[in-house]
């Protein structure tokens, strides 16, 4: 559960997931781009001075529309934004050295629309600055030629000016994809966040739950015999002492409350050993450290002919997990287990 819950939380939605560029959908309209692309410079052709530059920048499109519609997490790899920026300024270089000085262009300026398209995508996918510097880059490129073909830099403004209001448009656009990412991966956030208090709440309410169970199993027979008033015997004495001391350690002595444990101080206190567990760590055990913990109180427990034995969980920080002294009627014994030792 908690592996699961925590993947959205560290990942999230981003916007290349938003536009489902996985899905057919978006290989469809991949397909449509580079059709109309091929389309427009076969259709142009015969206006062009030099057709082979029209062509080979109708690959290199192609090959950027492939490279922008990648499935990747946002933000777009920087070497991949570079690269489809290369493809827009070596483009736009083809065409307009294609393109005649004179006459009228009409889609024979294919590489504004194609480039605009390109830059698009790079804007959603958070490469906003650069997708501006590749714009700036094709449209300083198209005052130029059309400056030095004789239509004047004033003309080479016009015909690329408008895909600049297309990037505004994209750049807008983005901002509000991405706060629609961010209110989303807040939503999962907080699902998450609920389901795993549902869980704990749950949990603890097992628990609880199996605490009553295991606390009515040991208690109610030793309630029911005193409740009924009749005298007791030695058997049941001891029955009841071993009960309040086991309910004892139980409460005091949580986290060595372990059915190992419990029986071996069963039997140590039916040699007449007082026996003290105590839990000062409070937190669970791994279950290395479980192993290395019953094995030392129990051959504690079992080595006590007298006297008293007293395990205790350290409190977190110190440098040891556990301490059993033995205090016998001739000498003193003390087992510590340093901490990490069982990892």
């Amino acid at each position: 559960m908690t592996a699961a819950a925590t993947a959205p939380q560290e990942r999230g939605t981003d916007i290349s997931e938003l536009l489902g560029l996985h899905t057919r959908g978006a290989q469809l309209i991949l397909a449509v781009y580079v059709v109309s692309n091929v389309m427009f410079v076969a259709a142009t052709a015969n206006r062009l001075d030099h057709v082979w530059p029209a062509y080979l920048a109708v690959a290199l499109v192609t090959v950027g529309g492939f490279v922008v519609t990648r499935p990747h997490a946002d933000p777009f790899p920087r070497g991949l934004t570079f690269a489809v920026l290369g493809i827009v300024v070596a483009s736009s270089a083809l065409v307009l050295y294609a393109l005649p000085d004179t006459g009228a262009l009409g889609r024979a300026t294919w590489y504004l629309g194609a480039n605009t398209w390109l830059l698009w995508f790079l804007i959603l996918r958070r490469r906003i600055l650069l997708a501006w510097a590749g714009g700036i880059a094709m449209l300083v490129e198209t005052i130029v030629w059309a400056q030095y073909a004789g239509r004047g830099a004033l003309d080479g403004l016009v015909l690329a000016s408008p895909q600049v209001l297309l990037l505004a448009i994209a750049t807008l656009f983005g901002g509000a994809l991405r706060r629609a990412t961010w209110r989303i991966n807040a939503l999962a956030r907080r699902s998450v966040d609920a389901a795993a208090a549902a869980g704990a709440v749950a949990a603890a309410r097992e628990v609880q739950d199996q605490r009553a169970d295991e606390l009515a199993e040991v208690v109610v027979p030793v309630l029911t015999v005193l409740a009924s008033g009749k005298p007791l015997d030695d058997a049941t004495r001891a029955e009841i002492m071993r009960v309040e001391a086991q309910l004892r350690d139980s409460v005091r002595g949580h986290g060595l409350a372990l059915p190992p444990i419990v029986a071996a101080a069963t039997r140590a206190r039916s040699r007449g050993v007082n026996v003290t567990l105590l839990d000062d760590l409070g937190v669970p055990l791994s279950p290395l450290e479980t192993d290395a913990v019953v094995r030392a109180v129990e051959d504690a427990l079992d080595a006590a002919a007298d006297g008293t034995v007293t395990a205790r969980l350290l409190p977190p920080g110190r440098e040891e997990l556990l301490t059993v002294v033995s205090l016998g009627a001739t000498d003193v014994s003390r087992v510590a287990l340093p901490r990490g030792a069982a990892a």
